[in-house]
């Protein structure tokens, strides 16, 4: 990921007349802008319990489809099963799309947000938990917890990362994750986009019946000039 610098234009002074105080005029302009763009073509990253009776369609949020260039998946929030459940798991999904402003060089959250129900099970508890990446970091992957026998998908968290300190690039020495949503434990599996990509949505299907996750990719777009 390269941010860039707008080119400065010459004025061809042929066939027109040039102000004499152009040199004042390029003293007095102002600095060049920088921007980011997103690409136009994903990648995923899939994790798959390998279960395929019962599954609904691909349920889904694709931020920068969905809503702008500039939206990133920068937070998920879960409900957990209902009481009566004997697993521990999460059964309802949505997610948070921010938008991001491509064009300073910093890259900040706009005040544009949007928020869309992944999926939800025909029961669960209505308390939600909230998954958010800090400002000025960037959405760059999923950890899961999924069941021991690898089933389902019991809880998650997000993978984030800074800029660098020139701004030039995601600095992904600096990886960090958000809490896990809701503290279940069981076998780890991380989803990451590829280097210098960022997240940008995130698609499952369930089992109808039991209300579990059963298969879950991240969508990722590079950042580039």
């Amino acid at each position: 990921m390269v941010r860039f610098a707008f080119a400065l234009f010459a004025l061809s002074a042929a066939g027109c007349a040039v102000d004499a105080a152009g040199p004042e005029l390029a003293l007095d302009a102002p600095p060049l802008s920088e921007s980011w763009t997103v690409s136009t073509s994903a990648s995923v990253a899939v994790w798959d319990s390998g279960l395929n009776g019962y599954l609904s369609s691909w349920m889904n949020v694709h931020c920068n489809l969905d809503y702008g260039d500039g939206y990133m998946l920068t937070g998920i929030n879960v409900n957990q099963e209902d009481l009566g459940a004997s697993d521990n798991f999460i059964a309802r999904m949505a997610g948070e799309c921010w938008e991001f402003d491509l064009t300073d060089s910093t890259l900040p959250k706009t005040n544009a947000f949007e928020g869309k129900v992944i999926f939800e099970a025909d029961l669960f508890r209505t308390g939600v938990f909230q998954l958010e990446v800090p400002d000025y970091t960037y959405p760059i992957g999923l950890d899961l917890q999924v069941s021991g026998n690898g089933n389902f998908v019991k809880d998650v968290r997000i993978a984030y990362a800074p800029l660098n300190g020139n701004d030039t690039a995601l600095d992904l020495n600096s990886e960090s994750w958000t809490n896990w949503a809701l503290g279940y434990g069981g076998d780890k599996h991380s989803l990451r986009c590829p280097e210098q990509s960022v997240m940008t949505g995130l698609a499952l299907r369930y089992d109808i019946d039991a209300g579990k996750i059963r298969t879950l990719k991240i969508h990722c777009r590079e950042l580039q000039p």
